[in-house]
């Protein structure tokens, strides 16, 4: 099959075999990468591919056996000459690809997003990529994501390479210690002997130079040993004592003193002679590797160090995971793991700057590291995520004990400049029986675990339960239902009426999300109230309602249906984006429009948090406008009344809660008449909602509600229901006139 091939193939080639990533085994990094571009695109499968001369082989892969395929057959040929993302959305539509036999066979490839891997922005070397079996579309926020995560891919391909030079050089290290020291054995450079009967030294030139010493007389056993630090003494004594007892030579590195009071490091090695007479010998040799050293602890660091922080980093903490797991341990022995995540550091990057946001990692890797335990291990994992390892624990609330006592001390205050900076964190604990325990257990629980603290307010410890990963799945699956709805156009929107309780004429509608199943039955939002908390699925559900709401309210219009607006719900997450008010504003003039016939209603959680001052901007541009904006469930949120004030509110909607147990509880009344008289004083509408009896209608009549909807008016109800609703009621509305 023909392909295109780079202009610099040979050049590519060269720099991929330079990397020696090709079969090497993958990583629990590499695999969360393809794990996360399969859910962040809900697609069956996805890989991090390398495209060698003649096959294309896989770093990581998700859905899929296969460890390589064929080049001939390969996606990520088109990928490696773009610059960009490349994207089929249905292979068996385009003449490249529809006989190629990986869409014509297993494993049936229909859409195809790739992205290219790169060190230095010139040459391709692979790429990123998800695929389906079924034809999809792509949006510019799963494009963003992909980006985001082959950002992170060349993150860890250039780690592997520097892990791989970091070890080279540490052979390369050892061999050159081998061979010095088999030169070292043949020579007479800093050669010494002593007389083990009458402890008599023999020093050679180089040896006095070594210990900066003047003169020619060179000190005794006991004076020579004194140029050694006091840790370091007992351990040389002992190595001298054992090579003229037992006649074993010894070689050993030591930090050492010299007599000009300079720090050096010395590697010395002696074996015993035997004279003609009898007597015996120590003979040595000693070096100063101070350089050599100085530059294998640089290697090392850089190996296994955080540049920022100073402690471990994901390398050297998964090598310490796997060698504590391998360790033996006692019956009954627990391990558990710490993950750490910083909640809102982003936020201080953007405000403060990236110094201000070094300054916090640092500051809370050494909080980290002077709370743990003396046989705990801490890392920085990358951005602003740690790690703690606690191994021997004999009992695991020891871990929740220690989790809580971090979130307490890294949300202590830290100076920078003029600065008091506050950086909370979200901790997520797994313990395991070290004797069962695996690497990937332990980081799939207590991301779980983490995961639930993000979900559930931060800035808090989880100690991870199997009720997590139920709730994990239940959250997945309710994604994927309302995914599937959209991509097989099943969501929905159904109406419910919004009654002017003066005439008791409809008003307008609110649309309301709905899936209709295959069956014919509908699920309401409790089916798939997880997805309408996690913000991607909520922006999708907020866009495909958008523009069926409008479709439905322009095609109602045009058969002269009575009804004087729509009211759509718009979730935080799309609120919060500045391109919301341009896509509402579009939709209204492709629709045949104008946005007095479009309400938005918005919850009060909108107004807080850091994106605030971006609400407010996007309400205030499609207030402008004339669109209209009512506050839903108010009452039951965590906002102030000054946001009543501050925010361009035209309506507020008392939540049905209140509206229940009117006449049955005191309170209910009062606070329905304070929401009521608060409304009419700012000069606001107000709507009852979940108004369900002809007590409940009397009585928010009564208090003065203008507007109200309910159960008691009519259910939710799909678009050509609707259409006959209103038409019944203008028929019921004739015959009242006539009759009159």
């Amino acid at each position: 099959m023909d392909y295109p091939v780079p202009h610099n193939e040979a050049e590519r080639l060269e720099a991929l075999h330079k990397l020696k990533i090709l079969d090497t085994e993958s990583t629990p990094e590499f695999d969360a990468i393809v794990a996360l571009a399969a859910a962040a695109f809900e697609v069956p499968m996805a890989f991090i591919s390398f495209v060698d001369r003649d096959v294309q082989w896989f770093k990581a892969k998700f859905g899929f056996d296969g460890n390589e395929t064929c080049r001939d057959n390969a996606f990520c040929n088109y990928t490696l000459v773009d610059s960009g993302a490349h994207v089929v959305e249905d292979a068996t539509q385009d003449e490249r690809f529809r006989d190629n036999p990986l869409v014509t066979g297993e494993p049936f490839v229909r859409f195809y997003a790739g992205i290219p891997l790169s060190l230095d922005g010139k040459i391709n070397i692979g790429s990123l990529c998800v695929v389906d079996t079924k034809p999809r579309r792509v949006t510019k926020a799963q494009l963003n994501q992909l980006t985001q995560l082959r950002d992170i891919v060349v993150g860890l391909v250039r780690a592997h390479v520097t892990a791989i030079e970091a070890k080279s050089a540490e052979r390369n290290a050892r061999q050159r210690r081998k061979l010095l020291s088999q030169v070292e054995r043949m020579s007479e450079i800093g050669a010494w002997s002593l007389d083990t009967g009458s402890f008599v030294t023999i020093w050679s030139p180089q040896v006095f130079a070594i210990h900066e010493l003047a003169g020619t007389q060179p000190p005794s056993l006991e004076e020579a040993i004194a140029f050694y630090p006091e840790d370091e003494r007992e351990r040389l004594t002992q190595k001298i004592n054992a090579c003229i007892e037992y006649g074993t030579s010894y070689e050993i590195e030591c930090d050492f003193i010299t007599a000009k009071g300079n720090k050096r490091r010395v590697r010395s090695i002696a074996e015993i002679e035997h004279g003609e007479d009898g007597t015996k010998f120590l003979i040595g040799i000693i070096k100063d590797i101070t350089d050599q050293h100085e530059q294998e602890q640089k290697l090392w660091h850089a190996a296994n160090l955080d540049s920022m922080t100073g402690i471990a980093n994901r390398h050297y903490f998964h090598s310490e995971i796997e060698k504590r797991l391998n360790a033996d341990v006692a019956e009954n022995d627990q391990i558990a793991l710490l993950m750490i995540d910083l909640d809102n550091f982003k936020n201080i990057n953007d405000n403060l700057g990236h110094l201000a946001g070094d300054q916090v990692l640092r500051t809370v890797a050494r909080r980290i590291d002077q709370s743990i335990p003396g046989n705990a291990f801490c890392a920085r994992l990358g951005g602003d995520e740690f790690a703690v390892l606690l191994t021997t624990l004999p009992d695991t609330q020891i871990a929740e004990e220690l989790a809580t006592k971090l979130v307490d001390k890294i949300n202590l205050p830290i100076k920078y400049e003029q600065h008091e900076i506050r950086v909370g964190a979200s901790i997520g604990v797994s313990t395991h029986d070290t004797s069962t325990a695996t690497e990937d257990d332990l980081f799939l629980k207590s991301d779980l675990a983490l995961y639930h603290v993000k979900q559930n307010g931060r800035c808090s410890v989880k100690v991870y339960d199997p009720a997590i990963t139920d709730a994990f799945e239940e959250k997945r699956q309710s994604v994927l239902l309302v995914r599937s709805a959209i991509t097989k156009e099943r969501l929905e929107p159904h109406y419910q009426p919004i009654i002017d309780l003066k005439t008791q004429e409809i008003s307008g509608v609110e649309a309301l999300a709905r899936i209709r199943n295959n069956d014919g039955t509908v699920s309401g939002p409790a089916d798939f109230w997880h997805a309408l908390c996690e913000p991607q699925s909520a922006r999708e559900i907020d866009e495909v309602m958008l523009d069926l709401a409008l479709r439905d309210f322009s095609l109602w219009k045009s058969c002269g249906l009575d009804i004087d607006f729509v009211s759509i719900n718009a979730s935080s997450s799309c609120i919060q984006s500045d391109a919301y008010a341009d896509r509402v504003l579009k939709g209204l003039t492709r629709h045949g429009l104008s946005p007095s016939d479009l309400k938005i209603e918005v919850v009060e959680s909108v107004f807080l948090g850091n994106e605030s001052l971006g609400v407010r901007n996007v309400l205030e541009r499609l207030s402008t406008e004339g669109i209209r904006i009512a506050l839903d469930d108010f009452g039951t949120g965590f906002a102030s009344l000054s946001h009543l004030r501050d925010y361009p509110i035209n309506c507020i909607k008392i939540d049905k809660s209140f509206v229940l147990g009117l006449g049955q509880n005191s309170s209910n009344t009062a606070i329905v008449q304070a929401l009521v008289g608060l409304g009419r004083s700012m000069d606001l509408e107000v709507i009852a909602e979940g108004i369900e009896t002809q007590g409940q209608l009397e009585f928010v009549s009564a208090l003065g509600s203008h507007f109200g909807q309910g159960y008691y008016y009519a259910r939710p109800m799909d678009a050509q229901s609707l259409a006959q609703f209103l038409g019944a009621k203008s028929e019921m509305g004739s015959g009242k006139e006539s009759a009159s």
